[in-house]
């Protein structure tokens, strides 16, 4: 069973295109089998889409920012090196 902590916010989860809440994502897991559980907690991680039971879930996360390996936000460009310019 998905808990709260599991479904961050930056991620929204549509049923059949009708945007879900959190307690009723928790709701429908708990009749998810170990295999389509895991499976639903990878795709709330990398966003997609993915059909569990029959019914088509769209995964769709709103992370606009990079991240680095270490987990923090990086800029979308690198700033130039001054020594390189002298």
């Amino acid at each position: 069973m998905l808990n709260k902590q599991s479904i961050r916010k930056e991620v929204s989860i549509y049923l059949d295109g009708i945007l879900l809440e959190k307690e009723e994502i928790i709701e429908i897991s708990k009749e998810f089998s170990e295999k389509e559980e895991a499976r639903f907690r990878k795709m709330i991680k990398q966003g997609g889409n993915l059909r569990v039971q029959g019914k088509l879930y769209e995964i769709r996360r709103n992370d606009h920012k990079q991240r680095n390996s270490k987990g923090d936000f990086e800029t979308p460009y690198k700033t130039p090196n001054p020594k390189n310019y002298e």
